[in-house]
């Protein structure tokens, strides 16, 4: 009966080391395909108007781009993209800072006004 009982814990010994392995293999891998799309984004938010108006408005890239959600970015750029308000968002990007109330034209304001509350929040905590 010991012999019985200690090949079954071996076997279950093996099977949650393959298990553990087998976690640690695809959490490494979702976190490099998250650099890849990240690093994508970052490259995209670049072409855009948008890297210069994060930066008017003070927003750290790298926070922005690791704190937000990606489907909340994605849409932030496909507004900026799309935008029609080019002609305004290129003068007040001429100056080198800007408050969210100050880009009432953009179709970004929100979101961007909430990430800059949310930073002065957790500034404020810190």
């Amino acid at each position: 009966m010991n012999i019985l009982n200690n090949a079954i814990l071996v076997l279950l010994a093996i099977g949650f080391i393959v298990l553990a392995v087998g976690f640690v293999l695809l959490i490494s891998r979702n976190v490099k395909q998250g650099r890849v799309v990240r690093q994508r984004l970052a490259e995209r938010i670049e072409s855009l108007r948008m890297s210069k108006m994060l930066s008017a408005l003070g927003i750290d890239f790298s926070s922005y781009l690791h704190q937000v959600p990606l489907n909340k970015i994605n849409a932030s750029m496909n507004k900026c993209d799309d935008c029609s308000t080019l002609d305004q968002c290129d003068d007040k990007l001429q100056q080198k800072t800007l408050q969210p109330e100050e880009i009432d034209f953009c179709p970004n304001q929100d979101c961007l006004t909430q990430f800059t509350e949310l930073k002065k929040q957790q500034n404020e905590s810190a």
